[in-house]
């Protein structure tokens, strides 16, 4: 078959950015002052951390929400499991966690001190928006985490569509891909046989757990793109794992040069954009854009 495909996205280190920055750990073991951290009750930890967040932040920022299934996960780390070992036990699913570990003796007052001090940027990060405290009688836990919320199925036409607008906004500007210059294009308008094709490759990534141009048939963009029924000049893909928004994974393949290429690439005029969840897949969400021109 005749045609051209566009330069397909190393998506690997992509992914691993994403890994980095999803799982992060801060610790300490403090020695303070002569009171137990047992005499700290739940309410009066969430109340000093959510008062040291408003501190720690230059701009308004909504208080972290006391979660009791990321506060059992605080108990299992009591117990010598790890932070992601901790929530998996606990059943909870984060897409960004941290937890700070204070050991001795404290009490609210040193508590807030410390934080404010010490850990600022865990407190403040805007991004954490759930928090799991346990107490023992000389250890305090505090899980800081972003839920994993991904768009719901009945959603996907309206992701679909938030993604196809971002791209036409993307594409009304000049922009740099890596080294290459990209003038401003044309829109791009959706096609429902891309978003077939985009869609079942999505599905097949989500079970596989793996993101990849790659079908686990071995097929690729061209194949998927005539296999769904549509007829084509030029195809294109990008491919994602683990973003949770149309902005989230569009500021990804923007960011990234082969994506961002495939974006901005003139010679396509057609669109489809898709999602599959897999919530026991390391990643849990896998997208694709199928980009076209039909002959």
């Amino acid at each position: 078959m005749a045609g051209n495909i566009a330069a397909l996205a190393d998506h690997d280190a992509l992914d691993d950015i994403e890994t980095a920055m999803r799982f992060f750990l801060v610790s300490a073991v403090l020695l303070l002052a002569n009171i137990s951290v047992h005499a700290l009750e739940r309410g009066d930890v969430l109340q000093t951390v959510n008062e040291v967040r408003k501190t720690c932040s230059s701009k308004p920022i909504a208080p972290l929400i006391l979660d009791q299934t990321v506060s059992t996960a605080g108990k299992h780390m009591q117990g010598g499991a790890n932070l992601r070992a901790a929530l998996e036990r606990a059943g909870y699913r984060a897409d960004q966690s941290a937890v700070i570990h204070l050991g001795g003796q404290i009490d609210a007052a040193g508590l807030s001190r410390v934080l404010k001090k010490n850990y600022c940027d865990v407190v403040a990060d805007r991004e954490l928006t759930a928090i799991g405290i346990y107490v023992s009688k000389r250890d305090l836990w505090l899980l800081f985490t972003k839920p994993f919320l991904v768009p719901a199925a009945q959603d996907a036409a309206q992701v679909a569509e938030d993604v196809l607008r971002l791209v036409n906004q993307a594409r009304a500007k000049p922009r740099r891909c890596g080294n290459e210059h990209f003038a401003a294009t044309t829109p791009l308008k959706p096609n429902p046989i891309l978003a077939r094709a985009a869609l079942a490759h999505s599905r097949d990534m989500a079970k596989r757990g793996h993101a990849s141009h790659t079908g686990s048939d071995g097929s690729a963009p061209g194949d998927r793109a005539t296999r769904a029924g549509y007829k084509w000049r030029d195809i294109g893909e990008n491919v994602a794992a683990g973003q949770l928004t149309a902005d989230e994974v569009m500021q990804g393949w923007l960011d990234s040069p082969h994506h961002c290429a495939n974006i901005m690439a003139a010679e396509f005029v057609e669109l489809g954009v898709a999602f599959a969840v897999n919530p026991q897949a390391e990643q849990g969400i896998y997208w694709t854009q199928m980009f076209g021109r039909a002959r």
